[in-house]
């Protein structure tokens, strides 16, 4: 009953790029908060280079995004996204065999140049093949039955590693690894036009290029207004409260995992009440509630320490499940918006430009997060967060005093 009002608006085709995305996440699931773990723990290496390796990462995503979507547009998005399912899985597998700094670079390197051949396609794919009416409904359906992959994976891999034994940790990239090609034989299934490179009508131009993204001005309002948004949302949260909770608060490594479930279960949850109350407002307001949700949620982790440690540690949890609200406005409204705004023959570039939000939010909340705590100015970081997630909120005012006219919603 969760999932039926979402799976009744599944085509054959969507419904393969959901299945492959959610078996998929299963395998992220188990790898992607255990990376630092496995490096330091297992291959020898400082917290200080995981930490740079994941920066870098996160520049490879970006300087690959742009050639990423120039490519899903010139040669259509199934067969950017074979080569990148397949680049990743490979890489997944060599990540388990690093004994150099060098072979770790390398694998980061791939599997994040992989990501930005992925995440655009796969966007364009279920956008083509989803009716305009269902698509915000899909992306968010989409996004809860990731997150049910991600707390999967990661029960999976609660289940599976062993503290100082490597086969442990290498299996679980092995997994992982595999999870990509069972993703690229649900891919090999698709057919038809939509997976393909568009053919322009008469009055369309025939090659689109990023000029024509940059002149669609509330498109890359969107995409930087989503930077900022994700740098005091996602960035700071993956990178801080783990820190936060642990060195500042005095919490157990073992609250994390109930922590990041409230967040998961939640959105599993919710997600079908969310969609049905973002059916009552139009999408610029569901952008604006996104920053006060997210900056509520950091009202929370902000009392935390006034509180003893049992209850500081509920708070946190409080903060998450704010935290999960402002995703599930998010994650099917920003997507769909800016598919919305993409004309056809540029839709690969522009997939390609809001995935940015993710790549330069997870250089810049890193960042910050680790120059203030790092300076040990806990409560100077919370007041950042939660004002920093109030920057977006005017540009998204500009936007649609832009579109007033041009989107329907």
């Amino acid at each position: 009953m969760l999932f039926k009002e979402f799976t009744v608006l599944l085509n054959p085709q969507s419904r393969k790029i959901v299945m492959g995305i959610s078996l998929n996440a299963i395998g992220g699931g188990m790898t992607l908060s255990l990376l630092l773990v496995y490096l330091h723990d297992m291959r020898g290496f400082t917290n200080t280079f995981g930490g740079l390796l994941l920066a870098y990462a996160s520049i490879v995503s970006i300087v690959a995004s742009t050639p990423m979507g120039a490519l899903v547009d010139r040669i259509g998005p199934k067969k950017v996204m074979i080569g990148g399912l397949i680049l990743n899985s490979a890489s997944s597998l060599s990540l388990s065999q690093v004994h150099t700094h060098f072979q770790a670079i390398v694998a980061l390197t791939f599997i994040n140049i992989a990501g930005q051949a992925i995440w655009p396609s796969q966007s364009v794919i279920l956008t083509r093949v989803t009716p305009v009416q269902d698509r915000s409904k899909i992306f968010g359906f989409n996004f809860m039955l990731l997150n049910l992959g991600l707390g999967l994976g990661g029960l999976i891999s609660s289940l599976i590693i062993q503290k100082g034994d490597l086969l442990s940790f290498q299996i679980m990239y092995w997994v992982d690894a595999s999870t990509f090609l069972l993703y690229l034989l649900i891919v090999l299934t698709l057919r038809g036009e939509h997976v393909n490179r568009y053919t322009p009508t008469a009055d369309e131009p025939k090659q689109g290029t990023y000029r024509d993204l940059f002149e669609i001005k509330p498109l890359i309002l969107l995409g930087i207004a989503g930077t900022i948004l994700f740098t005091f949302g996602y960035g700071t949260i993956q990178a801080g409260v783990p820190v936060f909770a642990t060195q500042f608060l005095g919490l157990s490594p073992k609250w994390l995992g109930i922590i990041f479930g409230v967040n998961t279960i939640s959105i599993v949850i919710f997600q079908p009440l969310v969609m049905r109350i973002l059916d009552k407002y139009s999408k610029y307001t569901a952008l604006i509630s996104i920053g006060i949700i997210w900056a509520a949620s950091w009202l929370f982790v902000g009392i935390a320490p006034y509180l003893p440690m049992v209850a500081s540690g509920i708070a946190i949890c409080f903060s998450q499940l704010i935290f999960a609200f402002g995703e599930m406005v998010q994650a099917p409204t920003i997507p769909t918006l800016a598919n919305e705004l993409a004309p056809e023959h540029i839709r690969g570039r522009a997939n390609a430009w809001m995935s940015l939000q993710w790549s330069v939010s997870g250089v810049l909340g890193p960042a910050i997060t680790g120059i203030m705590l790092g300076a040990n100015l806990g409560t100077a970081w919370v007041v950042t967060m939660f004002l920093g997630c109030f920057l977006s909120i005017p540009i998204f005012l500009a936007m649609k005093r832009m579109t007033s006219g041009i989107t329907s919603r």
